[in-house]
């Protein structure tokens, strides 16, 4: 069978763009699904057959959201290229501007649609403003875009209860996309402390490791606080290293004395390398609809702190492979991270097991749940049809 999916990100560096393209590799080695890969913008992306780079009218950076671009491509495009691929079904993997005007076209065709809800842009529109009627405009909105497909993938158990509560899907008409990451590309076997020198930093000292967007939806501001509220209290030899872009990556100069070090983007090898090298992973997010990356540092052999609140805490056996904790409260997450960074032996049993954990999330089984899925879908929809 023959997918188009189309996407608002491909190439930017956040989890959605990996999970697209890492089922993108995957499908181009199955002789019995053709995913097709449809974008538009003007960031580098891979060059590959399946991959379709669309030319866009107009383009402007998000409100709040710099990294983001929001595109807006001519319809025509996106009709050609349907006519082109005669897809079995279409899936809409992103509701930005790109992915509201596929849905539209890909309906007006009559092609039956499936989505995913990667991201709570509910809660992260409603943590930027803390305005309650943004969320339910917001809700509403969401809504308006999923209620049409097919079928909706959640990334977790908790993002599916809130697309049920929350934006009123049908519970019957969602599920769960089993979670998993690259094992070969991360893995312990890739530490390397030398990395550290790289970027200019101590590789003797502890570091607790960061990895996603620099900006506030990511609870940024509140993970400086507990950093400098824990240096205050404790005397720790360690380093916060924050890997990705945004916009609180300009207080990098007046933080580096506070030992909090922003080094940008960093891919491939030297990703790899930098997960295996850290000694702890922290995620206070509390917008994640699952934490990719949260996977990544597991497999890298980190344990992990993570929020209470989203999609991360299901890959956390609090206490085991790391610990969940109460979102935003800065007492409880200073008190957590100096007692770890105290107790070396507990950090390498965390580690230990989160990189047992994470054994059972191979990319490979949620590429197999992810291709069942359209299968199942589409034997669906053709039974309707031919009633």
């Amino acid at each position: 069978m023959r997918v188009c999916l189309f996407t608002d990100t491909l190439g930017d560096l956040n989890g959605v763009s990996r999970f697209i393209q890492d089922m993108g590799e995957l499908a181009a080695t199955d002789a019995e699904f053709d995913l097709q890969i449809i974008t538009s913008t003007s960031k580098p992306i891979p060059h590959k057959d399946y991959i379709h780079n669309l030319e866009y009218r107009w383009r402007l950076p998000m409100p709040f959201y710099q990294e983001l671009d929001l595109v807006f491509c001519k319809k025509a495009a996106i009709a050609d290229i349907l006519q082109q691929f005669k897809p079995d079904l279409v899936h809409i993997s992103t509701p930005g501007p790109f992915g509201w005007k596929a849905k539209t076209v890909a309906q007006s065709l009559g092609y039956p649609m499936l989505g995913t809800y990667h991201t709570d842009f509910t809660a992260y529109l409603y943590d930027l403003t803390r305005l309650h009627w943004v969320k339910r405009q917001t809700d509403k909105v969401m809504q308006r875009f999923y209620e049409p497909f097919e079928w909706v993938l959640s990334r977790s158990d908790a993002y599916r209860e809130v697309m049920a509560h929350d934006i009123g899907l049908a519970y019957e008409k969602t599920s769960v996309l089993p979670a998993g990451t690259n094992l070969q590309k991360f893995q312990p076997t890739h530490k390397n402390r030398q990395i550290w020198q790289t970027f200019g930093l101590n590789d003797s000292r502890l570091k607790v490791l960061y990895v996603g967007r620099i900006n506030i939806e990511k609870n940024i501001p509140f993970l400086v606080n507990v950093w400098q509220m824990m240096r205050e209290t404790y005397h720790i030899e360690a380093d916060l290293v924050l890997i990705g872009e945004g916009r609180y990556r300009k207080w990098a100069d007046r933080l580096r004395a506070e030992h909090i070090y922003f080094l940008g983007p960093v891919i491939g090898e030297e990703l790899s390398q930098v997960y295996a090298a850290s000694d702890l992973f922290i995620f206070p997010s509390v917008t994640d609809t699952l934490g990719q990356v949260v996977m990544e540092a597991q497999a890298s052999g980190l344990g992990c702190m993570v929020s209470d609140v989203g999609g991360p805490q299901s890959l956390i056996e609090s206490g085991q492979n790391g610990q969940v904790i109460q979102a935003n409260d800065e007492s409880l997450w200073v008190e957590a991270l100096a007692e770890i960074l105290q107790n070396n032996e507990k950090r390498v049993l965390w580690g230990q097991a989160a990189f047992e954990f994470i054994q059972s999330y191979d990319i490979q089984k949620s590429y197999q749940a992810f291709k069942s899925v359209h299968q199942n879908c589409f034997q669906v929809v053709g039974r309707v049809d031919g009633d």
